[in-house]
């Protein structure tokens, strides 16, 4: 089973999203030495990011090989433009398109913890829409450990959900101070069987998310983000996943993706490929074992979402 825990939903697309989010396609395209233009990608970005309705999720599932998408929205209360009204209704189209496609999608609510009604928010989200979880982006200015935060939380552990938090530096104006992977460490102590998934687990930073995964059970991160280096400087990717892995094991690294945003660059089965045959193709003196890799597509994920007792 091949699971991509990180994949995000745009309802529709604007000239913000795309000024926002394409940059760092663009980034990614450099280090790969893909050649690609900042204008090219920011097309493509416009023919194919909106998906109001999945269809084009469950298309790129089918040509990548994917068996289930977890699917999630972002918010952000310090951008005037997102309402309360305007988040809700995008949660509604996630969670529609998860009971639309129950085998083959999830989906996490995106709410801002500062906002006044957030508890209530994520509620109906859980309620009426049918969600799973939780997303968060704190490098817009919130702790993730914050009292706000712990307003959330105390939510998602009433319906056993599972929170996939952004971790790492962003550009500006992204506030990283608030995506230091640190920032967690008291969640495993006052909400112990909260599930956490650590996007991109710090990226470079990953030696202060891995100090706290190897002691907590359920702490886990995942590779969104990594394809940039994984195609653009394979050793070093090689080298920076083994010492993760012998640090705190497969089972606690996850596949995702970050779409749509980095499929302008390269496609999922390509990153899908790249992974299966580390076993192969890793340099000399790394070394990666199928049961590895089958643990980073899925088979850890499945367990983590409940899912390891379905075919696939």
């Amino acid at each position: 089973m091949i699971i991509d825990v990180h994949y995000h939903l745009i309802p529709g697309i604007t000239e913000e999203i795309v000024a926002r989010s394409a940059r760092y396609a663009i980034r990614a395209a450099e280090i790969m030495g893909k050649g690609l233009t900042p204008e090219a990608i920011k097309k493509k970005a416009f023919e194919t990011w909106a998906d109001p309705t999945g269809d084009r999720l469950i298309a790129s599932m089918e040509e990548s090989g994917v068996d289930l998408t977890v699917i999630c929205m972002v918010d952000d209360a310090g951008n005037s433009r997102l309402t309360p009204e305007t988040i809700q209704r995008g949660n509604k189209i996630a969670g529609d398109i998860a009971q639309r496609y129950p085998d083959r999608v999830m989906a996490l609510a995106g709410v801002d913890p500062r906002r006044p009604g957030a508890p209530d928010m994520l509620r109906r989200c859980f309620q009426e829409f049918g969600v799973k979880g939780l997303k968060y982006h704190p490098d817009y200015g919130y702790d993730p450990g914050g009292a706000d935060s712990y307003r959330l939380l105390e939510v998602l552990a009433e319906y056993n959900g599972i929170l996939l938090t952004h971790t790492g530096p962003l550009m500006p104006p992204s506030r990283c101070k608030f995506a230091e992977p640190l920032l967690l460490a008291d969640l495993a102590v006052d909400f112990p069987e909260l599930k956490v998934i650590a996007a991109h687990m710090g990226f470079i930073n990953w030696r202060s998310w891995a100090n706290l995964a190897a002691h907590q059970p359920n702490l886990y991160g995942d590779l969104a983000m990594w394809d940039a280096y994984a195609f653009g400087r394979y050793e070093l990717f090689c080298r920076e996943l083994r010492d993760i892995l012998d640090y705190v094991g497969a089972s606690k690294v996850l596949f995702g993706t970050d779409g749509p945003i980095f499929n302008t660059v390269e496609l999922t089965r390509n990153r899908i490929q790249l992974l299966r045959e580390l076993p192969l193709n890793a340099p000399k003196g790394i070394r990666f074992t199928e049961e590895e890799v089958e643990a980073i597509l899925g088979n850890s994920a499945a367990s983590i979402l409940g899912l390891s007792g379905r075919d696939g």
